[in-house]
């Protein structure tokens, strides 16, 4: 028997900053849709490229974030796909509203430019208990040792009504 979730989510904002790896997205409408692509303009491989991820939360909004134990300590790009798509497959669909082939798991990940059209957050994977408020997640690509990409992600996490 599963357990129903007590919580809806919705992107709130999302800044990207990189070279290698880059989103360029939009949140569009009341329910956040993300719009937009993610360009890698070089194969991303195990041997080279690595990605560690934080996550802080702010429970009244004020921008007071404090970390939270939720982390993803430094580990290669294709193991971190194949370990944590699970979170995102229900809102990023392979054929539905993304190209991106992480849902493949292939390894070395392709470069490409590829699209993200009219995606929201689904939590059906994700834990049962979370954190309401803010979230903040901020994860770290690096290619031998050197930072190439920065993703920002915000999101906002109520009880659902």
């Amino acid at each position: 028997m599963l357990i129903p979730k007590t919580y809806e989510a919705r992107h709130v904002s999302w800044n990207s900053t990189g070279s290698i790896l880059d989103f360029r997205v939009r949140l569009l409408g009341r329910d956040r849709r993300v719009n937009g692509s993610l360009i890698i303009t070089e194969d991303m491989d195990n041997k080279h490229y690595t990605i560690s991820a934080q996550t802080f939360n702010d429970f009244d909004g004020s921008g007071s974030y404090k970390q939270t134990p939720y982390s993803i300590a430094e580990q290669s790009i294709c193991q971190a796909v194949r370990y944590f798509w699970i979170f995102f497959k229900n809102t990023f669909k392979y054929g539905v509203n993304t190209d991106c082939p992480f849902v493949l798991n292939p390894c070395p990940i392709p470069k490409g430019d590829y699209y993200i059209k009219d995606s929201v957050l689904k939590t059906d994977d994700w834990p049962v208990i979370m954190p309401r408020g803010f979230l903040k997640g901020v994860a770290t690509f690096k290619k031998d040792g050197e930072v190439i990409s920065i993703q920002e992600v915000v999101i906002h996490i109520v009880d659902r009504l």
